[in-house]
């Protein structure tokens, strides 16, 4: 079980669909659960969301989760895609529910830290293509977290930091197996 953490636009879907492909694990991004609910509250990727929303989002993960613990076959694979901050301590628990849902499946978890310029950052978040997906697309806002707060850092032996380099696709190196 793969997590990959960081801001709006760091690359974490893109990095996650190509674990997927390249191990057969299933993508489980964070959009695919906040989706449903930012549709519900016609969410347009700039204009800052109604603050209960991350409880029905929460409910939302909770039920995938329960899926993944109790219907998804042994030995499944899976990438799953959040956004979590340094600052927020329901970003810690959200961590930590992955970190327990993996111990629930007996499989190794591996959280990536993924890190990019905040001028990079504020460049990708402007892409038509995430607006579609109902994705943040404000530059303004990077800029804001950027400067307010940082990536989530968990003490965690599975922990590690990518630094997604500036205008180049990365490269996707796997140091280990998702079996």
């Amino acid at each position: 079980m793969v997590l990959l953490i960081g801001f709006a636009g760091t690359g974490k879907y893109t990095i996650g669909r190509e674990l997927c492909e390249r191990t057969g694990a299933k993508l489980i991004d964070n959009h695919l659960i906040n989706n449903p609910i930012f549709a519900a509250v016609n969410a347009d990727g700039l204009t800052p969301l109604p603050a209960r929303v991350w409880d029905r989002v929460k409910e939302v993960r909770a039920t995938v989760y329960k899926a993944i613990r109790d219907l998804s076959p042994p030995g499944m694979g899976f990438v799953f895609t959040m956004e979590l901050r340094e600052s927020n301590p329901e970003d810690h628990n959200a961590f930590r529910d992955l970190e327990r849902l993996a111990a629930a499946r007996q499989c190794r978890f591996i959280a990536i830290r993924m890190i990019c310029g905040v001028e990079e950052l504020c460049r990708r978040v402007t892409d038509p293509a995430r607006a579609a997906m109902l994705k943040e697309i404000s530059p303004e806002l990077a800029r804001k977290k950027f400067a307010e707060d940082e990536v989530l850092n968990m003490p965690h032996p599975n922990l590690r930091t990518l630094d997604v380099p500036s205008g180049r696709r990365a490269e996707v190196s796997m140091p280990f197996s998702m079996k």
